[in-house]
């Protein structure tokens, strides 16, 4: 196992920062980048985070991990659990599509559906890993701090990328949790002096319910949970709706202290502008992820302000 630790296997970030021109254009944007989180190796931004819960795990003695998720997080623990040699267990919301099955159990995984929402899976899954002895990867878990210092890297590579403090950064928002881990990295930077500003947070999600956004439109200065029988939940929104948002007021306060916006998009939205960024910068976004170039029509943009859409996942 120490070998293993101490491998040369690829970890997971230091996605590219593109400038994406033909897109810019199109948008009237002349400095428009995408950090594309698709390039991780299950596709989305959550390898930062499994990677580092897997091995969390294996030094604090755990023989298995366990996870809720409606689908990419799930592939990703799946995928590096089985990597490392330890046992995973999913739990997923069994009403969801779960196009990434097959996926994990190809990675050995055992996947526990649970009839209920992904809130309530989650909570399925805390009480089944204490019962189990399993490692709680979960959000909302005495773990989940590992996930802000995890996705804190996504900032640090944006800053190197363009040499520049951005104007936005614009992520798509389920928890919350990589929104607040990119705005920690920001502000470690502007802490330690690398920066001198901090960029605008803007958190953008489904018009099917996401807390975060109702909570900032809403004035709101702690985010409140949301009516879950008005939660409308399709295949292309299920990464980000939600009725409670683990990590919603790290979110919020984000967005409030940089002076940036909340949002909702549309799923025709999201699937019109995934298709636009596969003919325009040949990518391939999850509908779900390009909610943060969807986002970029309901701002008010200067054409010469520095945008940064975080792409947190691709189509596999």
């Amino acid at each position: 196992m120490e070998e293993l630790l101490n491998s040369e296997t690829k970890p997971p970030g230091r996605t590219p920062t593109i400038k994406a021109y033909a897109l810019g254009k199109e948008l009237r944007l002349n400095n428009l980048f995408l950090k594309f989180e698709g390039a991780n190796a299950t596709g989305t931004q959550k390898d930062r985070i499994s990677e580092a819960h897997v091995l969390n795990a294996i030094r604090d003695g755990y023989n298995g991990i366990a996870v809720g998720t409606c689908g990419n997080y799930g592939a990703s623990i799946a995928y590096y659990a089985n990597l490392y040699g330890i046992k995973s267990y999913i739990g997923m919301p069994s009403a969801y599509t779960h196009d990434r099955e097959d996926f994990m159990l190809s990675s050995n995984a055992e996947i526990l559906y649970y009839n209920g929402k992904y809130e309530e899976t989650v909570s399925f899954i805390h009480d089944y890993a204490t019962d189990n002895s399993l490692y709680d990867a979960s959000p909302g878990s005495d773990h989940s701090y590992i996930d802000t210092k995890m996705y804190a890297g996504i900032a640090f590579e944006i800053y190197e990328a363009i040499l520049k403090v951005p104007d936005y950064v614009i992520v798509p928002v389920g928890n919350g949790t990589t929104l607040s881990g990119i705005y920690e990295g920001f502000h470690l930077m502007y802490l330690n002096g690398t920066i001198d500003r901090m960029p605008r947070m803007v958190g953008v999600s489904t018009r099917g319910g996401n807390p975060i956004v109702s909570s900032w439109k809403r004035g709101y200065k702690k985010v409140v949970d949301l009516d879950p029988a008005r939660i409308r939940e399709t295949a292309v929104n299920e990464p980000l709706v939600s009725y409670r948002s683990f990590d919603g007021d790290k979110a919020l306060a984000a967005i409030r202290e940089t002076h940036g916006k909340a949002l909702y998009v549309s799923d025709d939205e999201m699937v019109r502008f995934s298709e636009l960024m596969y003919r325009e910068e040949g990518l391939n976004p999850l509908p779900a992820s390009a909610s943060a170039v969807a986002a970029l029509v309901h701002l008010h943009l200067n054409p010469d302000d520095y945008v940064v859409s975080v792409i947190t996942g691709r189509r596999m």
